[in-house]
Parts: C-alpha cells; sequence; structure tokens
C-alpha cells in the first residue's frame, strides 16, 4: 500500500502521514491505476503539515459503480421476522436462536465491489445457513447464477431445545434442512413476475460434505508395529464401512479435483462406473472385475482410469490385459489412456 503517485505536474506523491512517518493508500497499485484510467480520481491542492501540496482523491457519485454505502440500513427488517421466516419454514418449530435476517444479507452482497451474478458467496459460520436462503433469493430476484459455499461446525443442540426434539442432533443439520426446505419453496413458488427458480433452470441443489477419517488404510511405520497385522490390513486396505460416493470424492481430492467436479452414474458392462468430467476420467470402484469391463472401459476413450486393485481378485493375468488394453486402444485414438489401481 506504500507507493508513489504522480500529481498532474508531475510530482511524486507518496502517503506521508502528518507527523512524517510512512502512511498507506487506502487499496492497492493496480486498484488505483483502475480508478485513473476510468476518471475516479480527483486530484486537489490542500495543506499538510503547513505546506501547500497536490492530495488524490477518490470521485464517488451518487449513481454508478462507486456510490458510497449507506451506513444506515433502517430499512431492513430485523431478527424478530428472521425467527418468524425460520419457524415458517420449518412448519412453526423453533430449530435455531437469532438467526440472520436474508435480506441483510442480500444488502450486503449487494454492495461488494465488482458484483457479478455468477458470484460464489461464502459463509464460514454459516449457522441455520441464512445465506444460502438468500442467495437464492438474489437469484430469484435478478435471474443470477449465483453460488454457495457453507461452512458449519457440527454443534450439538441441546436436548431440550425444539431442534433436538425435531430430530437435528447438531447445527450442521438444520443448516442443510432449511437449504432443502429453501430450495424446495423457491422451486415450487411463482409469483407472476417472478417465475419459479426451476422453471427458469437455475441449479436448486447442493452437495454436502463433512471431514473425516480417510477411507483407505494407511501405513504405520513404527518399528514396534506388528508387521503381520499390517500387511493383513492392507490386503483389503479400503474400509468396509466406506460408501462408493466418499472413495470417489476422496479419490477426486487427492487428484487435485475440485468438489464442484461434475460426476454422473453410468453403466459400462452392467457395472456402475463414475464419469468425471464428461468422460474424462473414469473411476470404477466395482470389487467384480472382468475383460468386459475392461474393454468397456477403453471403448469410452478416456484420459484416465481408476479401478479398485481388490476388483482384480489377485488376478495379476487380468490386470496386465488391462493395461494393454487401455494402451492398444490410445494408440488406436492416437490418445494416451492413464490406468491406474488404488
Amino acid at each position: 500500500m506504500f507507493y508513489p503517485v504522480y500529481a498532474p505536474d508531475g510530482t511524486e506523491v507518496l502517503p506521508m502521514a502528518p507527523a512524517g512517518y510512512e502512511g498507506r493508500w487506502r487499496f492497492g497499485k493496480d486498484t488505483y491505476q483502475k480508478f485513473k484510467d476510468d476518471n475516479f480520481i480527483l486530484w486537489k491542492k490542500t495543506v499538510r503539515s503547513g505546506e501547500e501540496v497536490w492530495w488524490p482523491y477518490v470521485k464517488y457519485y451518487l449513481e454508478g459503480r462507486t456510490k458510497r454505502p449507506s451506513p444506515l440500513w433502517t430499512d431492513l427488517d430485523g431478527n424478530k421476522k428472521a425467527a418468524r421466516d425460520l419457524r415458517d419454514l420449518f412448519d412453526g418449530s423453533k430449530v435455531f436462536d437469532f438467526p440472520k435476517p436474508t435480506a441483510l444479507i442480500k444488502r450486503m452482497i449487494q454492495i461488494i465491489p465488482n458484483p457479478s451474478e455468477d458470484d460464489i458467496i461464502l459463509d464460514f459460520f454459516a449457522g441455520s445457513c441464512a445465506t444460502a436462503q438468500a442467495v437464492f433469493e438474489m437469484n430469484e430476484e435478478d435471474g443470477g447464477n449465483r453460488k454457495f459455499i457453507m461452512v458449519q461446525l457440527p454443534e450439538p443442540t441441546l436436548e431440550d431445545s425444539e431442534a433436538f426434539k425435531a430430530g437435528f442432533k447438531n447445527i450442521a443439520e438444520i443448516g442443510r434442512e432449511r437449504i432443502r426446505r429453501a430450495a424446495k419453496s423457491f422451486g415450487e413458488a411463482d409469483s407472476g413476475d417472478s417465475p419459479a427458480l426451476l422453471a427458469t433452470g437455475i441449479d436448486l441443489g447442493f452437495k454436502a460434505f463433512s471431514l473425516a477419517e480417510s477411507n483407505f488404510s494407511v501405513w504405520d511405520g513404527d518399528q514396534n508395529a506388528d508387521v503381520d497385522s499390517q500387511i493383513e490390513m492392507h490386503i483389503h486396505h479400503i474400509q468396509e464401512s466406506a460408501k462408493p460416493e466418499e472413495i470417489l470424492y476422496e479419490i477426486l481430492l487427492k487428484g487435485g479435483f475440485p468438489l464442484t467436479t461434475k460426476v454422473s452414474l453410468i453403466e459400462v458392462a452392467n457395472k456402475n462406473v463414475f464419469s468425471v468430467a464428461d468422460g474424462a476420467m473414469l473411476i470404477c470402484l466395482e470389487k467384480d472385475i472382468d475383460q468386459n469391463l475392461i474393454d468397456g472401459l477403453a471403448e469410452i476413450n478416456p484420459l484416465q482410469v481408476i479401478c479398485l486393485d481388490e476388483g482384480f481378485k489377485g488376478n495379476d493375468q487380468l490386470k496386465a490385459n488391462a493395461v494393454q488394453t487401455f494402451k492398444a486402444r490410445a494408440q488406436a485414438e492416437e490418445s494416451e489412456i492413464v490406468f491406474r489401481t488404488v
């Protein structure tokens, strides 16, 4: 934030404080240059430390991109209405104390610099997920395609609370259910001038993830560890309780793919296969792999194929055939197919 700018007469101006020490500009050099290019920098002569000098100011207009937001938001409904709205959404049950008003959140989203109808809104203390509902409301109002990321610790609900009695064991469960109910209400509502969001083709779905232990067994490098039991554990190195979707997303995350990567379930040779990024990668978590499945995967001609090692059931010949099948397919298509097992 400490850099030189130049007055109309070419004078170098630095953000020096009146007491003589180095200060800082309000924004970075790139932002200053953008304001200058857009003619939002106004130079005036002013007296600083008893001397008349040039000093830059930012123009603010009543309308336009740099309109200064009012610090008084007395026109917004408060927490009482927010609590009533949430009770209405949950059939009269008070599942959360002091929810944030969606109107307040929408106002904050509207005043961010350079807003876009495709913005991603992050709420790191999501609570009841009022922010998610606010995003739905804004998309309904202006046809935007904003997305949201809600983060919330699974803080337990009190056993004597209405939320606990309604079946919500933690706050995160309340937030997920609010998103479902809000999405359903916006998907069904049609107020004439503002058609239902489902009718506009806007996505009302969401994915929910929780931090958890790995689904794959980890080798214990401790010299005192029981090696025999370690080897036995790694023969079947995937947790028995692991669901296919949990294994899938752990593989994606470890491979550097974002959680928003497009994934669809397809059928190949009567087996379930996850198609990632429109078929660029295929992930097969079946525990019974045969040559028909391998041929079917190769026919799709993906960039990468991942299968469970235990799906080959120790058949090294079948695994070697898989390597050659993908290699031959890639050569025929003048492409490359990376095959590996986990």
